[in-house]
């Protein structure tokens, strides 16, 4: 008897773990039909001039103010964090003005090879949302940086002749992440995978696996700089050979 009350509990939480992927995941294409409603509107244009244009002023307003929004949100939700009231409300709107501002800024400065960029990220976004609930913890993080490591690699040898600037600044800021999650992890792995009182890895975690990721993405990403358009492709499949060396490494731990 005990034994069916717990294979039911069981069953209950996959359940619920199963119903929340599903939710993300229309999400996910919703934010896709979106996006190909944008390129439709904004770069091939088949409501016209007038509307496109409008876009693109209100994308190069938000581009300012997005930011504002973005922070104001942010602290709103932070006060009440502190007072104990329910953030709900204040996050969404923040990531929502966050989401709205990089699709502004892509669309002022990136105008219209970014667009079609755009189009692809909720593709990607999908894989990552059935990593992060059906593996552990850890393998979401590495295949977001490894993940983001493929993207500007792409985006390198695709783009770069004509955005160099954009193209630069993204590997600058991504190498910055890189960095930063090298050190999250010597702080994760000092406090037991806690940040503050806040839970980001189960206890035990193993962090090699993450300062490996953190090391190839970035060798990877600088020797694109180096070795220019001729390297990307080589680079292209170093960086997807070591997500699927990841993808073996963590579902051998799951069974």
């Amino acid at each position: 008897m005990f034994e069916k009350g717990k294979r039911e509990r069981r069953q209950s939480e996959e359940d619920k773990v199963f119903n929340r992927m599903l939710f993300w995941l229309a999400g996910a294409v919703v934010v896709e039909l979106l996006l190909l409603l944008l390129q439709k509107a904004c770069v091939d244009m088949i409501w016209g001039g007038v509307l496109a244009k409008g876009l693109l002023t209100f994308f190069q307003v938000f581009a300012v103010a997005g930011a504002v929004i973005t922070v104001g949100c942010i602290a709103w939700a932070v006060v009440f964090a502190r007072s104990g009231k329910p953030v709900l409300l204040p996050a969404a709107i923040a990531a929502a003005s966050a989401a709205l501002w990089v699709v502004s800024l892509v669309c002022r400065f990136v105008y219209p090879d970014g667009v079609r960029v755009l189009t692809m990220l909720p593709a990607a976004a999908a894989v990552l949302i059935v990593i992060f609930f059906l593996y552990q913890r850890p393998f979401f993080y590495s295949a977001f940086l490894t993940g983001g490591g493929l993207l500007a690699v792409w985006l390198y040898g695709r783009y770069y002749m004509n955005h160099p600037r954009a193209i630069t600044a993204c590997f600058v800021g991504g190498l910055v992440v890189l960095a930063a999650s090298a050190a999250l992890c010597f702080l994760l792995k000092k406090n037991d995978g806690r940040l503050g009182g806040l839970r980001v890895l189960p206890a035990g975690s193993d962090y090699l696996m993450g300062w490996i990721t953190c090391g190839v993405t970035a060798l990877a990403m600088v020797l694109c700089l180096a070795l220019g358009l001729a390297a990307t492709r080589y680079l292209l499949y170093a960086l997807a050979a070591w997500l699927f060396a990841q993808a073996v490494f963590f579902t051998v731990k799951m069974v």
